[in-house]
């Protein structure tokens, strides 16, 4: 189990090993304890697992509110990589957490969603990406994206299809998405480095559930399409999506 918190700390837990974490990865101690002293440590908002394909790798991605993305390696305990988003992570999750590092998705304040194509690091450019900066807004009945920028609290990928996931956003609504690879998923640039070719996002399906926020979401791991999501309106919507086989 990994787990974020206000404090900054990212820690990963052994259910068989008591009560104390397996890896702490805590903001230095100078730094204050982020809640009774004023200091630089950020809320760790988002933890996601990913890399998992065999008994050594693991790394951990933590998301946190002023939009720094870290992806931790368990396995030499340090930070393989950084980046820093327009706004607070409020959601992470690879593709597939048992396979080498594929896709991950962040979503973020302010509408903001993310895919990264994790399998090519470039040494400067790092990994690849495509964004989207209207996916937590209103999708009206004709299709017509709408209404301020709202946060996307959630992104789900299928289980039986890892190029489709599902967001939740602030206004009530979820958004049905696929990603297509490009022709080419590495390229040799000028200087002769291999450097990933981030692909595109289509927006399959949208409906609106509610008038308050969808903050979680879950896909049933055996039936395509069931799924389960709860909202700020203290509901508990089962969902069944359609068709998803043609996908």
């Amino acid at each position: 189990i990994v787990t974020g918190s206000r404090d900054g700390a990212v820690k990963v837990w052994d259910i068989r090993q008591g009560q104390s974490p397996v890896v702490d990865i805590s903001p230095p101690p100078q730094m204050g304890d982020g809640i009774n002293q004023s200091s630089g440590r950020r809320d760790c908002w988002a933890v996601a697992f990913g890399n998992t394909f065999n008994s050594e790798e693991r790394m951990v991605a933590a998301g946190y509110d002023n939009g720094d993305l870290k992806l931790f390696d368990l396995r030499t305990l340090s930070v393989r990589w950084e980046a820093s988003m327009k706004n607070g992570i409020c959601g992470l999750e690879f593709d597939r957490r048992d396979i080498p590092m594929n896709k991950l998705a962040v979503t973020t304040l302010e509408g903001g969603l993310l895919v990264y194509d994790m399998r090519h690091q470039h040494p400067t450019k790092r990994f690849s990406y495509v964004e989207e900066r209207n996916a937590g807004r209103s999708v009206g009945t004709n299709g017509v994206i709408s209404g301020p920028k709202a946060t996307v609290w959630v992104a789900r990928h299928l289980p039986q299809n890892r190029d489709v996931f599902l967001t939740g956003g602030g206004t009530g609504s979820i958004r049905l998405w696929q990603y297509e690879y490009p022709d080419k998923r590495v390229v040799v640039d000028a200087d002769g480095t291999k450097t990933g070719v981030a692909g595109t996002l289509h927006m399959i399906s949208a409906a609106t559930l509610s008038s308050q926020p969808v903050h979680c979401f879950d896909w049933h791991p055996d039936k395509l399409g069931l799924a389960v999501c709860g909202a700020f309106d203290q509901s508990v919507r089962v969902l069944i999506s359609t068709k998803l086989n043609v996908l």
